[in-house]
């Protein structure tokens, strides 16, 4: 006779590796629902205030004040890590901000203010994504952006695009402007956005709005350089995040 084999205990059975396999799986996909649900949510927040925004100007230039506010809180952050080493007082800072960086770093902070994921790339991304030319530093509020354009003086180095070198924030008093400006300085308010460069010449400068950001806008406007990415203000409707149709269509016909 065979002989039967014993029966599990209720024990065993709860931690066979089909069941831990089955609690993992569920707690797995709850953890899953539970991110999804946060993520449309701020989704569906920043789609409400881009809407407020465009609508009342208060509200736009209180994100630009929240915008500048957040940039000075960078004051003192050194430039890039590569040119800090053991003798520099900033070797091994927890942060480093480049021109471009800073710019970066604020609008990541401010991401759901903003209602967008600006994307990784330099200052010249950044200039495509602000077409409004506003010509003339008589012309710029607190918070625009001042870009500089200018020719390497190593030739063997690559252009950048549109040879767009470097960007600084606009600050409102007089000339003056916040950015990290030198390679082994720090971020800090300048007297003027003009200055000799070491590394490059032949200056240009660009005076942009940053309206369209304030109105939740962040997309190339260059049509050789569209610098697509995986980052977008809303989901596209297929995407996992998108709302689901009920919720939807309570958002109206934002843009």
């Amino acid at each position: 006779k065979k002989k039967k084999k014993p029966r599990m205990s209720q024990a065993a059975e709860n931690t066979s590796p089909n069941s831990g396999s089955a609690e993992g799986e569920k707690s797995l996909q709850e953890a899953f629902l539970e991110f999804r649900k946060r993520r449309q949510a701020e989704i569906k927040h920043a789609a409400a205030l881009r809407t407020q925004r465009q609508n009342d100007p208060q509200l736009m230039e209180a994100l630009r004040a929240k915008f500048l506010e957040k940039a000075l809180s960078y004051r003192g952050i050194p430039y890039h890590r590569r040119y800090h080493g053991p003798e520099s007082p900033h070797y091994d800072a927890p942060l480093y901000l480049d021109c471009c960086g800073l710019i970066r770093q604020v609008l990541r902070d401010l991401r759901v203010d903003f209602g967008f994921e600006v994307g990784p790339w330099n200052q010249a991304y950044q200039f495509d994504t602000l077409p409004l030319d506003l010509e003339k530093p008589e012309n710029m509020k607190p918070g625009d952006l001042v870009f500089i354009s200018g020719d390497y003086f190593d030739t063997t180095k690559k252009p950048q695009i549109h040879n767009m070198v470097h960007v600084e924030i606009w600050m409102g008093d007089g000339m003056k402007t916040l950015g990290a400006r030198w390679q082994k300085g720090v971020v800090e308010i300048h007297d003027s956005y003009t200055f000799e460069a070491k590394s490059y010449g032949n200056l240009k400068y660009y005076f942009r709005s940053i309206d369209t950001w304030l109105q939740g806008q962040c997309e190339s406007h260059c049509s050789e350089h569209p610098w697509k990415s995986k980052h977008a203000a809303l989901p596209q409707k297929g995407s996992i995040f998108a709302m689901d149709s009920d919720e939807e269509a309570q958002e109206g016909d934002d843009s």
